[in-house]
């Protein structure tokens, strides 16, 4: 399930043009990412519901909170990675059925690199077929 919910998310930023979107379970090597600036999308919170049933189908209600990794270059400020977060990801984010729950810009010394974090409340159902036996 989260993966499904991660790759919808990073399709969705594919769709508004957003370069070099991962998924958290992609195993590529920092230096081997494409592009300057590249984000990560990952699930830092996921609950489900009850689900609901019919004859072939399975209908899970969740909540969960996404995090948006944005990994700047060593050379980028804090301006070019606002600026990059302003032109890609949030108008991603405010026409997503999500909701901006909060934002930080650190410094990560162990790559000497910028890391925006964007933390996005989402809720949804998934659908999965039933096997009938």
């Amino acid at each position: 399930m989260l993966e499904t919910i991660i790759n919808s998310i990073k399709a969705e930023l594919e769709k508004a043009g957003t370069p070099n979107v991962y998924s958290a379970f992609d195993c590529v090597p920092i230096e081997k990412r494409t592009g300057n600036i590249f984000t990560v999308v990952d699930i830092c919170a996921f609950e489900s519901s009850n689900p609901i049933y019919t004859l072939d189908t399975a209908y899970i209600p969740y909540t969960a909170a996404a995090a948006l990794r944005i990994t700047a270059p060593e050379s980028c400020s804090m301006t070019d990675i606002y600026s990059y977060y302003d032109r890609y990801i949030g108008t991603s984010v405010a026409g997503a059925s999500g909701r901006l729950s909060g934002m930080t810009v650190k410094f990560d010394s162990n790559i000497r690199r910028l890391v925006m974090t964007v933390k996005v409340s989402l809720s949804g159902i998934i659908k999965a077929e039933r096997s009938v036996v």
